[in-house]
């Protein structure tokens, strides 16, 4: 009887460590997942226990440091998400990871004014839409100022630009009531109407893979925070996997 009872004891132990090492498994290629998508510098994610067998998680906490969506480098991009529906976690190994749904979903992402410049450049001259060229815009407070040079027939126009910014369809940012001035020349409003519809919207994070819905945009000198109304707090407990590059 006490050779039986080792038995079960023993096989529950395995049971117990083959699970949590598979379960370990389905985590990093989660985490693997976002790292190759989006080339963090730094990565953490923090879960409150294992998916179920539909990809269910009660509660993931993500923060991804120096991280690139669709060319634009952030800063950092900070999620809390509850009640996380994701696909199976079988096609998770195969690099078919699909967010579907979520309860809640907190974020915060940090832009520098030289990301956006960067941004803007490629989006323009890099992909050979070559209307602008040297523009550089500066972020303070109190809003977004900069300059640049416009391609209209055969003039090359200095066009200054004063705005507000704002959240659009809760993943992009947009200018808001922009003021273009164009110094020492006479040219249609269209055109400088034209000219921004090029650069907008200044940030759009509509590829990132989750839920996203952000709200509001605190400015501060050289940088720009999009966030939810609330802001996401990493979990005190639960299970943490990290990635350095």
């Amino acid at each position: 009887m006490k050779g039986k009872l080792k038995f079960i004891v023993f096989a529950l132990i395995l049971t117990f460590l083959f699970s949590s090492s598979c379960f370990a498994d389905e985590v990093n290629d989660l985490l693997n997942f976002y790292v190759k998508r989006f080339r963090p510098e730094k990565a953490l994610l923090v879960i409150s226990g294992k998916p179920d067998e539909t990809g269910l998680f009660n509660d993931i906490y993500m923060n991804l440091q120096g991280v690139v969506i669709d060319k634009l480098r952030l800063d950092s991009l900070v999620v809390r998400m509850r009640g996380v529906q994701f696909n199976e976690p079988s096609e998770w190994k195969k690099g078919n990871v699909e967010c579907k749904d979520a309860i809640s979903v907190l974020a915060t992402g940090t832009i520098f004014e030289r990301d956006i410049n960067k941004s803007i450049e490629d989006k323009t001259f890099g992909e050979g839409r070559d209307e602008w060229h040297d523009l550089s815009m500066k972020i303070n407070p109190s809003g977004l100022s900069g300059s640049g040079y416009y391609k209209y027939n055969i003039l090359d126009i200095r066009i200054d630009i004063d705005s507000k910014l704002k959240i659009v369809k809760g993943k992009e940012l947009w200018l808001d009531n922009p003021v273009a001035k164009v110094n020492k020349l006479d040219v249609p409003d269209y055109v400088t109407r034209k000219a921004l519809t090029r650069i907008q919207p200044l940030v759009d994070l509509r590829k990132f893979p989750l839920p996203l819905s952000l709200h509001k945009v605190e400015l501060k000198k050289g940088s720009a925070v999009l966030s939810t109304r609330t802001l996401p707090k990493e979990m005190k407990d639960g299970l943490k996997y990290t990635y350095t590059k």
